[in-house]
Formats: structure tokens, C-alpha cells, sequence
């Protein structure tokens, strides 16, 4: 059973002047867990990969966290690069989709 806060934890506890080092951990674990995450290998994480993730019994809270927000975030983040028309996350989306959100900082 999961903790009902984890979807935010990696939010709640941070003051507003430390948000973009906060999603810049967000981007640094996402680019770090991209293989892991695109289980079928095609070079996309759609949103079936996320939520098998989020429902792995071996991903921590904080992870399910970061795995969350890139699920709500999905489409944002698949329209950041505009480098394919595959309905998933690439390398490059996740770069310009964080780049974005760090210069509205």
C-alpha cells in the first residue's frame, strides 16, 4: 500500500527559491532511468511504461513521485522537442521540456 502524499512529496517539502533544482532532479532521474523506464526499447516512454513503473513494488515513493509528474505532465513534455509523432518521451523531449520549465523560473 502506497502513501497517498507520495504523488507530491517531492514538491511539499521544498520552498518556492528551490524549485528548479528540484525539477532539475526530476530531469537528472528521468534521464538516468530513461532505459529502465522504455521497457519495450523503441526509444519512447509512453504512458503504459510509466504506470507499470508506478506500480512496480520496487520503485521508492520519491521515485513514484518524479514518475507521477512525468505522467501528468505527459503530453507537455512529448510536445517540448517536436522531434517525433510518437505519443511518447524522448531523450530530447525530456531536455527541452526542462529547459522550458527552468527558464519560467
Amino acid at each position: 500500500m502506497t502513501d497517498d502524499n507520495f504523488q507530491n512529496s517531492w514538491f511539499n517539502d521544498y520552498k518556492r527559491e528551490d524549485l528548479g533544482e528540484h525539477f532539475g532532479e526530476i530531469k537528472t532521474y528521468a534521464y538516468l532511468i530513461f532505459d529502465q523506464l522504455d521497457a519495450n526499447g523503441n526509444g519512447f516512454i509512453e504512458r503504459e511504461e510509466l504506470l507499470n513503473a508506478l506500480n512496480s513494488p520496487t520503485i521508492s515513493e520519491r521515485e513514484k513521485s518524479f514518475i507521477t509528474f512525468l505522467l501528468n505532465n505527459h503530453e507537455q513534455i512529448v510536445e517540448a522537442a517536436e522531434d517525433s509523432s510518437q505519443d511518447g518521451i524522448s531523450r530530447n523531449d525530456i531536455g527541452a521540456y526542462f529547459d522550458l520549465i527552468a527558464s519560467l523560473l
